[in-house]
């Protein structure tokens, strides 16, 4: 698939995704543009089988985690978050490394039912399609948007009824 294709499939998702988690118009555009470049600087790397939305998707959400680390130690980058993000706890002192951030949003995509975890995982973990992930379990794709919808509500409800769980948390669940 020529880059631009890719880019043209891609880059509206990814930026709408970083614009929700950070808000800041001319960050999102550089996270949006170092995705992109990446992915242009391991092109050849790639093979016909690798998940390119799985690849972006992943390194947006590193992309944002890098950005919360270095805000947390920047008073005037914390100063211009805490302006735009309209949040009820202050997530950029708390972040978690990457992988304590991964164990607990695995403890809470457990807290799903059997088959909307292995739904979640599917389409947000692995990165793929409804129509794949629908194809893969043998059921319509309207039953894997109802699960998906089911499971990112509960999970949004949790999130915003557990203050404790972090920001960093959140981004792994959305970008994962």
């Amino acid at each position: 698939m020529a880059f631009s294709s890719i880019y043209d499939k891609y880059a509206a998702i990814l930026a709408a995704k970083l614009h929700k988690l950070i808000k800041i118009h001319t960050i999102v555009e550089e996270l949006h543009q170092e995705a992109f470049l990446r992915l242009w600087k391991i092109r050849h790397e790639l093979d016909e089988n690798t998940n390119i939305k799985a690849y972006l998707f992943t390194t947006c959400r590193n992309l944002t985690i890098d950005f919360y680390r270095k805000a947390s130690k920047d008073k005037e980058l914390e100063r211009q978050l805490i302006k735009h993000l309209d949040v009820s706890y202050d997530p950029i002192g708390q972040l978690l490394s990457q992988k304590e951030s991964k164990a607990l949003a695995e403890s809470l995509i457990g807290l799903l039912p059997p088959q909307r975890q292995k739904v979640f995982r599917m389409v947000k973990l692995d990165g793929y399609s409804y129509e794949e992930t629908s194809i893969h379990f043998g059921v319509s794709t309207s039953t894997i948007k109802d699960h998906m919808a089911k499971s990112s509500e509960f999970l949004k409800n949790y999130i915003a009824q557990n203050p404790h769980i972090t920001f960093a948390i959140a981004v792994y669940i959305v970008f994962k």
